[in-house]
């Protein structure tokens, strides 16, 4: 087969190290991460028929990772959270966990584009037969809870 001609040789080499160079580059991250971070306000039920509460939370991007911080009672909780896709309905969901348990959660917006969070949670290990539920409200705008 006879040599590529010089010209020819040159651009497809400069198209491969194009193509390499883009492929290294990291992902961009998904939408979440910059649209859910920021104070909440929330109310939840726990597992199985528990009992209903409510509390505050703040949502922050750190590190590649959603942190959630959720405020209830005067105790204080973290736990981190990502983007995955839900193997089922084959749609991005967002996953927290805290040590003992876990949740799940579809990621809508208020009418100002805020995000709100609508969350299943169960515990590490346990067959509930109801889940528990957590709804997010953005707060941040609320005239009470302005800085």
């Amino acid at each position: 087969m006879p040599p590529l001609p010089r010209v020819a040789s040159t651009l497809l080499g400069l198209l491969l190290g194009s193509l390499a160079a883009h492929a290294a580059q990291a992902p961009e991250p998904h939408f979440y991460y910059a649209m859910v971070p920021g104070h909440y306000l929330f109310i939840g039920k726990d597992p199985d028929g528990g009992a209903t509460y409510s509390g505050t939370a703040q949502i922050r991007f750190e590190n590649q990772v959603l942190t959630l911080v959720k405020t209830l009672e005067g105790k204080t909780s973290t736990a981190i959270g990502k983007v995955e896709r839900a193997i089922i309905a084959e749609t991005n969901v967002l996953r927290f966990r805290w040590p003992g348990h876990s949740s799940t959660c579809l990621v809508g917006s208020d009418l100002d584009n805020y995000a709100r969070l609508t969350c299943y949670w169960v515990r590490d290990g346990v067959e509930h037969q109801e889940p528990g539920l957590e709804a997010y409200f953005p707060s941040a705008n609320w005239p009470g809870q302005r800085d």
